[in-house]
């Protein structure tokens, strides 16, 4: 069976996690993602966080974020070094970086050069702000794209702090993007025989995501949304509830399932209770709601309470931790908490693809360790000879 992406060659200069996030999708979805590190560093990723950083070996960040990769080891500073790249260039599809804004161009590798290299080069960047604006060359990680995306000015509660998300949602949001964007211009590559460059702002990504929130902005007449956590009074029950040994959520919008919950937790005299006519109505009277549903549920486990509300059709969710989640029955089938080995950390736990094709599956590899893969593709890709290669090690243009 062949896999949706197989052909594709994605040179990754991506590190740390935006760009990574990227390529990681092309790579479950069977494009041949070549990571372009440098011989001395390599991603900046491989040893951020790492416990074992003294021993060189990779943090579990960077192998998380770069499964079902090869890499190269490739001194892009140096002039064979930007030679290699480019004959690299004519034989690949895509080109992807997250560096800062102008610093392909300083290497004499932005998007301008590379297309006259190969036309058909699809160039995609993820920065902070975008190639172009007023912010284009302010610094940016992840926690101030929520902040100026707009997700932080409407998480958390009113009396603390601006709250950000517990993951890099900044990051994540932005990637996935990109790989959208990557995916449309090879299609539409197939069509007028050319590439073009393609751009994400992680800004612009977290902005994105706030399309309903602009519903209840314009209901509240234009004004600043209160943060108010977990639950919303515009609309209940929409909230968190204390179990015996943790947490479940439960949503609900419509009155079809306000009538479930309130069956499935022996509350039908509440049925015909006025301040609970409707969502809206429920919002107002939030207090109430959450309390008669918090009366239930601290007397049950979460997963008690989560599979007996389930069963009367009413959407709830225990709040998983991490162990509980690489432990789940449902996420084990769906082959999203998956066990590989690793050439230095051996047998682990690893995240695995979230895109399901029923005519591509791709077996889930370990991340490469810096340069593991660069005689192998330089020798494959550009022909070069193990004496080639040897001198350029000498020369320390590979690793």
């Amino acid at each position: 069976m062949k896999k949706a992406l197989e052909g594709v060659k994605v040179l990754d200069l991506t590190q740390f996690e935006a760009g990574t996030t990227c390529t990681i999708l092309l790579a479950f979805l069977g494009a041949d993602v070549i990571k372009v590190e440098n011989p001395a560093t390599g991603d900046l990723g491989r040893f951020a966080f790492s416990e074992k950083r003294a021993e060189g070996i990779d943090s579990f960040y960077f192998i998380f974020l770069n499964a079902n990769k090869k890499s190269v080891a490739l001194d892009l500073k140096s002039i064979k070094g930007k030679e290699i790249f480019k004959e690299m260039v004519k034989k690949a599809d895509v080109v992807v970086n997250n560096f800062t804004v102008g610093t392909m161009e300083k290497l004499g590798l932005g998007y301008d050069v590379l297309k006259e290299v190969n036309p058909k080069i699809i160039y995609a960047s993820i920065t902070g702000y975008g190639t172009y604006g007023p912010y284009k060359d302010f610094p940016c990680f992840d926690i101030v794209a929520q902040a100026t995306g707009g997700l932080m000015g409407v998480t958390g509660y009113s009396e603390n702090p601006p709250t950000k998300v517990g993951t890099g949602l900044g990051d994540s949001i932005g990637a996935i993007n990109l790989a959208v964007g990557i995916l449309g211009a090879l299609y539409q590559r197939e069509k007028i025989g050319e590439g073009q460059e393609v751009e994400v702002s992680m800004q612009d990504a977290i902005f994105n995501t706030l399309r309903p929130i602009y519903n209840f902005w314009y209901l509240m007449g234009k004004q600043p949304l209160e943060r108010t956590g977990n639950k919303t009074k515009l609309i209940a029950p929409w909230n968190s509830y204390k179990t015996t040994d943790g947490w479940v959520v439960v949503g609900i919008l419509i009155n079809p399932l306000w009538e479930n919950l309130l069956k499935g937790i022996g509350r039908e005299d509440c049925l015909g209770d006025p301040r609970f006519a409707d969502p809206l109505t429920r919002g107002v009277n939030c207090d109430a709601v959450d309390d008669m549903i918090e009366e239930w549920t601290s007397k049950r486990t979460k997963m008690e309470a989560m599979m007996h509300l389930v069963n009367a059709d009413v959407p709830c969710g225990a709040v998983l931790d991490q162990k509980e989640l690489m432990e789940n029955p449902h996420l084990i089938e769906r082959e999203m908490a998956l066990e590989v080995e690793h050439p230095t950390r051996g047998k682990h736990l690893i995240i695995g693809c979230p895109i399901k094709l029923s005519k591509s599956k791709v077996k889930l590899e370990p991340a490469p360790l810096l340069g593991q893969h660069t005689r192998e593709i330089l020798g494959s890709m550009l022909n070069l000879s193990e004496d080639d290669l040897a001198k350029l090690k000498e020369e320390k243009v590979i690793l």
